[in-house]
């Protein structure tokens, strides 16, 4: 039989054992990795408040309270809804955990200048909301490793603002090109002409001509009965159409001829005029909104969906 002193030597050895277990746990808990995080906001202002952001090579600006992306002379629309999920995600950063001290650890975290996407915010009068810069993935989940201006010492912090900043030009455009809302109850009419190759040179083209009315019994206008849930869907492919980009200097043919229309007449007497032009490369063609600034490169796909043929229309037998 064991001894009493040997007894007292194997609990207390045991209990050394389950306190040093309980120790390793508190101190590598992580309630306790973010207390030794430092408290730093990211955004030290008020997502509003922003009016003009640099980031990853990109200019976004405010004006009349809309965003524009800078290109060349010019500018393009950007989605507000995105420009505040990223401010209000900047914002949400509110603590940063030191992972190293001087920039000799900038190229392990991809944080050297080479790969490394800046970002910059700042307010209407030039403050500087937000300086940092942002590198690559941290190997704890959930993470994303970032340096502060003026300072050479990387951090981490939650990676839901690294979608935002990698993201390229085309993410954050406006890329809807009729503007909303226009419900699909505004509409009292369409017509459509097309005459344009949608799967590319040598293949049968796409040659369409027809109109259709709303009536009290749905629409009227095709030789046979209107199929009112499939008037209905491309209704909500024209309305919701979306390009793939936004083109400021388009070649001077691109709507010599124009290869396809579609007008939309509007309970309040208006229209809205779509035409489409010459292929714009890579399987898309040119597009523009009638009255409007931009030119957009939308796909054959999208294309294809919202310039259907009237057989399409009809209720099958």
């Amino acid at each position: 039989m064991m001894s009493y002193e040997r007894k007292v030597a194997w609990l207390g050895g045991s209990l050394a054992f389950l306190l040093a277990i309980w120790a390793a746990g508190l101190l590598f808990s992580p309630e306790r990795r973010a207390a030794r995080a430092e408290s730093r906001s990211l955004l030290a202002a008020k997502a509003e408040e922003a009016a003009s952001i640099s980031i990853g090579g990109l200019g976004l600006s405010k004006e009349a309270g809309s965003w524009f992306l800078a290109e060349g002379s010019g500018k393009l629309p950007v989605q507000e809804s995105r420009v505040r999920s990223f401010l209000e995600a900047a914002a949400a950063v509110k603590r940063l955990r030191p992972q190293a001290k001087t920039k000799a650890a900038w190229e392990s975290f991809e944080l050297d200048e080479a790969r490394a996407a800046a970002v910059l915010v700042k307010d209407a009068k030039g403050k500087v909301l937000a300086d940092f810069a942002l590198g690559g993935y941290a190997t704890a989940g959930g993470e994303v490793y970032l340096r502060l201006a003026g300072s050479e010492a990387s951090y981490s912090a939650p990676s839901a603002i690294a979608s935002y900043v990698r993201g390229d030009r085309s993410s954050w455009l406006e890329l809807r090109v009729l503007p909303g809302p226009l419900p699909e109850a505004d509409v009292e009419s369409l017509s459509l002409r097309a005459s344009l190759a949608l799967d590319g040179p040598g293949k049968p083209g796409l040659a369409l001509e027809y109109a259709l009315k709303r009536s009290e019994q749905g629409w009227s206008g095709l030789a046979g009965q209107v199929d009112a849930v499939a008037v209905s869907s491309l209704l909500r492919s024209i309305l919701n159409l979306e390009a793939e980009d936004i083109l400021l200097s388009p070649p001077a043919s691109a709507f010599s001829p124009v290869a396809a229309r579609i007008e939309l007449s509007l309970g309040n007497g208006g229209t809205r005029v779509l035409e489409v032009g010459a292929p714009a490369g890579e399987g898309r063609f040119y597009l523009r909104l009638a009255g409007g600034p931009y030119v957009y490169a939308v796909s054959a796909y999208g294309l294809r969906n919202a310039l259907k043929r009237p057989a399409d229309l009809l209720v099958k037998k």
